[in-house]
């Protein structure tokens, strides 16, 4: 399919079908596609947390009532987070990864790849803006999952109506140096879903509304 018809065919899910699930190698190829999501310095400051049975339903009294309905009805609840300070550990997997890649094929443009990682990172910390930063990036792989997901015939709808101090706390995300960016619920929609798009059309803004040419 072409990629802006998919943009322009997916939405985002109100109601779920609770008796439909994702199978599991569905999520995990959504995974990988998120797995390949660009970002700053290739640092990946995020981790995803696949939760469903016991995981999923611990982490409800952390949403709010509005999104039960829909969080209760899809199969897969994903967890994104992003890191609140520089992790020395997973630095260096990426960097090593990089090297085994072959990105990397001399030690002195291995070092140069780590100082300049560092340097980036440190400069939003001395900003102080680190969070912010990498919840940037949390977002961009945000994107990714819900295409990814709708290219494999998945539905998905993004929770921000969540009490986020609340799923930091429940999943104890402090010890980890990491905060909740986002949820985003995976499954497939009801019959009657009240968002499909014969019903609500989508609607954006127009081209010459948001983008501007400069010679």
């Amino acid at each position: 399919m072409d990629f802006e018809q998919l943009l322009e065919q997916r939405y985002t899910t109100k109601h779920y079908d609770s008796t439909r699930k994702v199978p599991d190698e569905t999520v995990t190829k959504i995974l990988e596609c998120v797995r390949l999501t660009p970002t700053s310095v290739n640092a990946q400051p995020y981790h995803f947390y696949v939760l469903t049975g016991a995981a999923k339903d611990s982490l409800r009294p952390a949403i709010m009532d509005f999104n039960l309905q829909r969080y209760d009805g899809a199969s897969h609840a994903i967890v994104i987070t992003s890191q609140t300070a520089i992790n020395e550990e997973h630095l260096a997997k990426v960097l090593a990864a990089e090297e085994q890649a072959g990105r990397l094929p001399t030690e002195d443009i291995k070092a140069a790849q780590d100082k300049s990682r560092h340097y980036f990172c440190n400069l939003h910390v001395t900003k102080g803006d680190f969070t912010t930063w990498t919840g940037k990036q949390a977002y961009s792989a945000f994107a990714t999952l819900v295409y990814a997901a709708a290219s494999y015939g998945v539905d998905s709808t993004a929770l921000e109506g969540i009490e986020f101090d609340q799923v930091d706390s429940i999943m104890k995300l402090a010890d980890k140096h990491e905060t909740c960016a986002l949820i985003v619920v995976l499954g497939y929609r009801a019959a009657d879903d009240s968002n499909q798009l014969n019903k609500r059309p989508k609607s954006r803004l127009a081209l010459a509304d948001l983008v501007t040419y400069l010679n």
